[in-house]
């Protein structure tokens, strides 16, 4: 019986072949697409779960007005001597450079004459490894990290510098040939799937040897990574209600400050590493992380596209069950039972959604390298591993038996009397299923298409909304190393002799970067703590960002005392109180170190950071700590203008290798991540509309067909052609009207929480919804353009003569 049910189902779909390529083709690409999905939810929610019993793993952040990652170096092994829930602890941190800017080194072997520059260093306790799972491939667990000079380096910079050679004991000199450090252990190349990564580790050993009393290792300075252990079983939600009052003990607050930040709601909190990468988002995270917004957004589209391939199957398979009508009446005639043929009908739709799988297979193999490249990863679908094999079967066996669900109860519940007689045929139930199914499809797409339009105009917003300062044709080089900021006012004069260098300036940090931050205060008011960000200048950055001046003076070369004085923005005018008056006394706690100034200017507020964050007072001082040169070039001729000023910088610079960027570019990336799920569920709007509309002009074939001998008669009687048109399309014209109905709630509720992820952003527009339906609607008459002009032009001769 099984042979027989299995060689009808192949017949049916040889028979009809363009409904059984648009049934498996709609499954085939709605599978494909959830599959691509699977795999990219299931990459974003592995962060960190490598690690030994990773749910015990958490991050010590602060909270309060403008949170941050950092806090101070002593407070791991702090914690993990004063509390019994703690198992081990570690303090960390990237080396940084001035400004707090992620330092460049240059590393060889002592034999050989090229240098190697690495930026992903970390400083690190010795207890990394007790808390972290990342493998030791070779050294000594119990004594790497704890020796002044040692190194560890990961596998693939093992191989760079020592190739085939055992890396244990080998010399690496850094920057000079006076810094020289021993390679004590390799490490495993840290996985994608971490939150942070390195290439090499050095111990806080070392560090504090190679500057000793620094304070930047004591309490004072909230600069450092730490990371727990906690015990099994441990509730970290408890131990983090003792942190202020233990932190008040080592940080020797008085009464009035811990009044003011329970005001304020400042306090230390444990974030679960696990979490980190979906669910944080704060001052000086370790790497760009992801969203777990977008994890929401691409699970709804997976499963909306998913749906609405199952709605395809389901649409066409009942609007075809008057043509085997006849088969199931003789059937039932003969004695088939309504059983039976469930398991038959069902049977078949199963066997639809495993040759769809199979074909989704081939889909995603297809896809998989532009996807990767697209979103930066490296997934993969392992089909030849059985749980996958399984997994993709279970899959088609479930969403083939839930496709198949109300087919095969409405084919097997005909009556063979009805049917016989050809009365089944009028009756309208399986049509308003079919009707509500389609308007779920649309309502669905219509989500999408709008959302994406909504993205897409927030994106245009972001670009090319003014910043306050002038982006264009500037471009950025990286300052590596002390001598070049110490000879920078020499580099400075030779760049701009330079034909079609506009001019040129230098800065601790660049616009949408991330700025160090510290408290400031007026003199005659020390209790208004107001927390800047620091921008470190030369004379020329207002020039080169055209920055606009609204009261007061900038740097000059002729003022020895502007070395402490101060500029500021709007916002930390406002925050300090200063009035319309300048020349104030402030006071800027610089690390600890107390700078008193004036302030002699006012620079109009600027977006010096992301648009997702409000403008924050911002406080320029004139202090050589230079990262990047900022150099605005003439664009007609840039190639041969940046050939030259190459070969300027490499004149000061002969280690690092000359490298650049356009400012214009380092701030779009700030939305890289937006824009790119706007491209991904823009992608996955138009299959779920194009999956939508071949089954609309699927469903309408067969109720065009089934309406001809209707429309003979109404063409014989002498009904115009165009109100022949407007009838047959009026109906699914309305069905279209009804999804946007019921799309518009949806999509009001879910763009407005996304856009609230902006402190600056665009109005949701109804028109832009309509203006989308209206698109739809237009989609939808292209598609049954072409059936409905061939009903309407067919013979009413040939459909009548049959009667």
């Amino acid at each position: 019986m099984l042979r027989n049910y299995l060689l009808i189902a192949f017949r049916n779909i040889l028979k009809k072949r363009i409904y059984s390529f648009i049934n498996i083709a709609g499954l085939s690409v709605g599978f494909a697409a959830t599959i691509l999905i699977f795999l990219f939810l299931q990459d974003e929610l592995s962060y960190d779960r490598f690690h030994d019993k990773s749910e015990n793993l958490f991050r010590v952040a602060w909270f309060g007005g403008d949170p941050q990652t950092r806090t101070p170096h002593p407070m791991a092994e702090a914690m993990a001597s004063d509390f019994a829930e703690v198992e081990s602890a570690v303090s960390l941190t990237p080396l940084w450079g001035p400004g707090l800017t992620r330092q460049v080194f240059t590393l060889k072997r002592p034999e050989e004459d090229s240098w190697h520059e690495e930026r992903e260093i970390l400083g690190v306790d010795s207890t990394f490894l007790d808390v972290f799972s990342f493998k030791l491939l070779s050294g000594n667990p119990k004594t790497v990290l704890r020796q002044v000079g040692g190194i560890l380096v990961s596998e693939s910079a093992a191989l760079k510098y020592f190739g085939n050679e055992d890396p244990i004991g080998q010399l690496l000199m850094v920057n000079d040939e006076n810094t020289i450090v021993q390679v004590e252990g390799v490490f495993e190349d840290v996985p994608p799937n971490s939150h942070f990564h390195f290439h090499s580790l050095v111990s806080y050993v070392t560090l504090k040897a190679m500057n000793p009393g620094d304070d930047y290792y004591t309490w004072n300075d909230f600069g450092h990574f730490n990371y727990l252990r906690l015990v099994e079983g441990a509730d970290y939600e408890q131990l983090e209600s003792k942190l202020m009052p233990w932190l008040a003990g080592y940080l020797d607050w008085d009464e009035q400050t811990l009044e003011r930040m329970e005001t304020t709601n400042d306090h230390m909190k444990l974030q679960p590493v696990v979490d980190i990468h979906l669910r944080s988002d704060i001052r000086w995270e370790l790497s760009q992380n992801g969203n777990i917004g977008y994890v929401y957004i691409m699970s709804a589209a997976g499963i909306f596209i998913l749906i609405i391939a199952s709605f395809n199957f389901m649409n066409l398979t009942t609007a075809r069950s008057m043509e085997r009508a006849g088969e199931i009446g003789v059937r039932k005639a003969m004695g088939a039972n309504k059983g039976s043929l469930y398991l038959q009908f069902m049977g078949e739709s199963v066997l639809m959604a495993g040759m769809a799988i199979i074909l989704a297979g081939l889909i995603v193999e297809v896809a998989l390298p532009s996807f990767n490249a697209f979103t930066s990863k490296d997934l993969q679908l392992n089909v030849s591993h059985p749980s996958t094999i399984i997994l993709l079967l279970s899959a088609a066996a479930i969403v083939g038996m839930l496709s198949g669900l109300y087919p095969a109860a409405f084919l097997s519940s005909l009556k063979p009397v009805l049917i016989l007689k050809g009365k089944q045929s009028r009756s309208g139930e399986g049509k308003l299923v079919r009707k509500s199914l389609v308007t779920m499809q649309f309502a669905i797409s219509m989500f999408l298409i709008s959302g994406v339009a909504i993205i897409y105009q927030q994106m245009n917003y972001l670009n090319n909304k003014s910043l306050g300062f002038d982006k264009e044709a500037i471009v950025v080089i990286p300052i590596k190393t002390d001598e070049t900021r110490e000879r920078f006012e020499t580099l400075q004069t030779q760049v701009n002799s330079i034909d079609g260098v506009l001019s040129i300036s230098a800065a601790s940090n660049i616009p949408g970067k991330q700025f160090n931050q510290n408290p400031i205060w007026k003199d005659s008011d020390p209790q208004n703590l107001v927390s800047v960000k620091q921008f470190m200048v030369d004379y020329e950055i207002f020039k080169t960002l055209d920055l606009e001046l609204l009261d007061g003076r900038t740097f000059s070369t002729e003022n020895p005392l502007d070395t402490t004085n101060f500029i500021v923005n709007e916002s930390a005018m406002k925050s300090l109180n200063l009035g319309d008056t300048l020349g104030s006394p402030i006071t800027l706690d610089m690390d600890s170190r107390m700078v008193e100034g004036t302030v002699i200017g006012v620079v109009k507020d600027f977006h010096y950071q992301s648009l997702h964050q409000p403008i924050r007072p911002l406080v320029f001082q004139l202090i050589p700590a230079y990262n990047f040169a900022l150099v605005r070039i003439k664009m007609d001729d840039f190639n041969n203008t940046i050939s030259n000023v190459a070969s300027t910088w490499n004149g000061f610079d002969g280690n690092f290798d000359f490298e650049y960027d356009f400012l214009d570019e380092t701030l779009a990336q700030q939305y890289a991540k937006e824009e790119k799920m706007g491209i991904v569920f823009g992608s996955f709007a138009v299959l779920a509309i194009i999956i939508a509309c071949l089954g609309l002009g699927a469903m309408a074939s067969i109720d065009f067909s089934s309406r001809k001998k209707e429309i003979g008669i109404k063409k014989v009687l002498g009904a115009p052609s165009a109100n022949l048109i407007i009838n047959l399309l009026k109906e699914y014209t309305l069905v279209v009207a009804i999804a946007l109905i019921i799309a518009a709630p949806a999509w009001w509720i879910i763009m407005s929480n996304w856009l609230n992820n902006f402190n600056f952003r665009i109005t949701l527009n109804p028109l832009l919804f309509l203006a989308s339906g209206l698109l739809l609607i237009l989609i939808s008459w292209s598609t049954l353009g072409y059936q409905t002009f061939t009903t309407i032009r067919a013979n009413p001769v040939e459909s009548l003569k049959e009667e």
